[in-house]
């Protein structure tokens, strides 16, 4: 007997076919009829099918993240699993005394949220999918977890979900909750740094996960590309609600690799305007939301260029402070940020397959620290990065001079999916002031070393 039940099953079953193409994961052609086309052999491959793709074991082992790909399918292309996971360890030493990650555990409830033990922290630990549909429109998403809760706890937030409409290289158009990304630093993947940290001025103007609609392309005469986006300013922790002010963030870009003969060379200049600065959501159980950057304004200059194993990506950062109260978790607070400006400069060199040495050399400076009778600190000026001079014995609270020299070895196991990097880094602030009552010296001078393995698909 037929019921609803059973029909329903059948149209799901008829729905799901028609997806795959016919015989999917067989090799093997239909054979021809007089006069009726052949029908060629399938291409899909995926998990679901149990086709597996590559020649080395590695990429037949992340191509199981793959459950089903298949560019000639005309409804789906592509449904993947993606994720990220990144241990690191760090171990430094100042003038005041040790510190490492179990100082930066006991420093807060966010962060001790991320460490396991005492002197491993799961950086970053991100679990979604990615999805191709009709040849122009892409929907991906992943959540942030909470790897130190077990399964009591596991979801965080949405790190990120969007739909992407790109009928062609010129024209992206996104909608959703996506990274905002300002500076050259910020722009490249988490996944896919050379360095375990990105540069203090460029972590301090970074807008953060944010809801909002972008359009981008590249390739406009060929050399010239573009990102212009309007977001909500705050980071909820699901989806914003629009009603607390908004950043928007433009972009203009040239390549220039044809004219030089490098393998890859753009150069940027980009723009981001916050109307609703120092802006910060409330905490929702194990969700830590962080502030908006307390800045109206600030400017990117960035280039980067790739020649066979040279790599050079250098960011040039200026950030307008502002001085005015601002909503944080509900109540009212007074925020005083002087401007600040940061270069960085990132060399990069293979010199074996696999094989890469990294350095940075970066140098941030601020409004003087004091406020105008000479003795009280602002605000905020420049503090020592989270990660993890700021969790030194009598750190300073504020500075207005950062300077710090990186040298790193970074082995790929597997390319960025898979690899291991080393680093250390020598930083110095100065300009701050003591505070004998907390037994906070007026500088820093200082090194860490930092361990780290990413493992992403």
């Amino acid at each position: 007997m037929l019921t609803i039940q059973s029909l329903h099953r059948a149209l799901l079953a008829s729905c799901l076919l028609g997806c795959l193409p016919a015989r999917a994961g067989s090799a093997i052609s239909t054979p021809a009829t007089p006069g009726i086309p052949e029908t060629p052999a399938s291409t899909a491959t995926g998990l679901l099918l149990g086709k597996f793709t590559g020649e080395s074991a590695y990429d037949r082992i992340w191509s199981a993240f793959t459950l089903y790909k298949d560019e000639n399918n005309p409804v789906l292309q592509e449904f993947s699993l993606q994720g990220r996971l990144q241990l690191q360890y760090a171990d430094g030493n100042s003038d005041d005394g040790h510190f490492d990650i179990d100082d930066f555990k006991n420093g807060s409830a966010s962060n001790a949220q991320s460490v396991w033990g005492d002197h491993l922290e799961a950086r970053r630990a991100y679990l979604g999918f990615k999805s191709k549909w009709y040849q122009n429109w892409k929907l991906e998403g992943q959540i942030d977890v909470d790897t130190t809760d077990g399964m009591g706890n596991f979801y965080r937030n949405i790190y990120d979900l969007y739909l992407v409409y790109a009928p062609s290289d010129a024209l992206n158009v996104t909608v959703g909750k996506v990274e905002v990304k300002f500076g050259r630093e910020q722009e490249i993947s988490s996944k896919e740094i050379l360095t375990i940290e990105r540069s203090l001025v460029s972590n301090l103007l970074y807008p953060g996960e944010l809801t909002g609609i972008k359009a981008n392309g590249k390739g406009i005469a060929e050399h010239w590309l573009y990102d212009l986006g309007v977001y909500s300013n705050d980071r909820a922790r699901e989806f914003a609600n629009l009603s607390q002010g908004a950043i928007i963030l433009g972009k203009i870009g040239y390549d220039y690799s044809a004219q030089t003969g490098l393998d890859t060379a753009v150069a940027s200049l980009q723009y981001l305007h916050n109307t609703a600065p120092g802006y910060k959501e409330q905490n929702d159980d194990n969700f830590y939301a962080s502030g908006s950057p307390s800045f109206s304004d600030s400017i990117a200059l960035t280039n980067d260029i790739t020649h066979g194993r040279f790599g050079l990506t250098t960011d040039i950062l200026y950030g307008f402070g502002y001085k005015g109260n601002a909503e944080q978790a509900g109540t009212t607070t007074a925020i005083n940020q002087s401007d600040v400006f940061g270069i960085s400069i990132i060399p990069s060199y293979y010199i074996a397959d696999g094989l890469q040495l990294v350095g940075r050399v970066q140098w941030a400076t601020s409004g003087d620290v004091r406020a105008k009778n000479g003795t009280t600190p602002a605000t905020s000026n420049l503090g020592l990065p989270n990660r993890y001079e700021k969790w030194a014995p009598n750190v300073i609270p504020n500075g207005d001079n950062y300077t710090s020299f990186y040298l790193g070895l970074n082995y790929y196991l597997y390319g960025h999916k898979l690899k291991i990097m080393n680093g250390i880094e020598y930083s110095i602030m100065d300009g701050g002031i003591a505070n004998a009552g907390k037994k906070q010296t007026a500088s820093y001078d200082g090194y860490t070393f930092f361990s780290g393995l990413r493992f992403s698909f």
